[in-house]
């Protein structure tokens, strides 16, 4: 395990990928899927209880436990409620992570190397949200609409209330929680948290002071934010932060 964070990162609405050395963290979950490929040689990681293992690829489903040992990677994050071909990579399995082999790797993904640029991953078709499809029914339209209306009143620094959020879609609070659940997988204030720790870190790569991003994105205060950050990514922002600036500066 290497001394700090060093790599390239980049994101977009709906996906982050890092491609570096992996530094220290600790035992952690997070609402995203994520997908690790070894860059060079294998990734090491325990996930769930499995005890340590190693494999060319490692793919987890949201909120899987686990913790990333050593490897040059790259990591792919997804938001929980985007759609991608990367779902397909845990088919079949019942523990919510999957070690993979070269041949279980898209072609795209396969041939990463040091080199590769990562910007058009984003946009490719692997890792493109894919819309309903034949046109959505109602149900779908009512939880888009939600998750629109969350994202918005987040960004635009707003407390979002869960009693106005059930109104648009004329559900009780307590059957809206439930709701959430079933459509997404995920609950309410959890997903409300990650949307949180986005907006933070967005804050942070502009440029604003910690604290000003732990406020503008929501959080009570600095600590509250690296604890949720902590906690979701098994390392500090600070730790983030550094291998975003390192990649700036190569």
């Amino acid at each position: 395990m290497k001394a700090d964070w060093r790599g390239d990162i980049v994101f977009s609405d709906s996906v982050a990928i890092f491609r570096g050395h992996v530094g220290p963290n600790k035992p952690h979950s997070h609402w995203a899927s994520q997908l690790t490929i070894a860059v060079e040689g294998a990734v090491e990681f325990e996930a769930e209880d499995s005890g340590r293992r190693s494999s060319r690829a490692v793919y987890l489903s949201s909120k899987v436990r686990h913790q990333l040992f050593s490897g040059f990677v790259c990591s792919i994050y997804a938001d929980p409620l985007s759609a991608s071909r990367l779902e397909t990579l845990g088919a079949g399995s019942t523990a919510g992570w999957a070690a993979l082999s070269e041949d279980q790797l898209p072609a795209e993904l396969a041939g990463l190397s040091a080199s590769t640029e990562l910007s058009p991953l984003l946009s490719s078709e692997l890792l493109c949200v894919t819309p309903p499809s034949p046109p959505s029914s109602v149900e779908d339209r009512r939880f888009r609409r939600i998750a629109r209306e969350l994202a918005v009143q987040l960004r635009d620094g707003k407390e979002v209330d869960r009693n106005a959020l059930a109104r648009l879609v004329d559900l009780s609070p307590s059957r809206f929680s439930h709701w959430f659940v079933e459509r997404s997988g995920i609950p309410f204030r959890s997903y409300k948290k990650w949307l949180k720790l986005r907006m933070a870190m967005d804050a942070l790569l502009d440029g604003a002071l910690p604290t000003s991003a732990a406020m503008a994105a929501g959080f009570s205060d600095l600590a509250h934010m690296s604890r949720a950050f902590s906690e979701s990514f098994g390392l500090t922002y600070l730790d983030a932060l550094h291998a975003w600036q390192h990649a700036r500066r190569q």
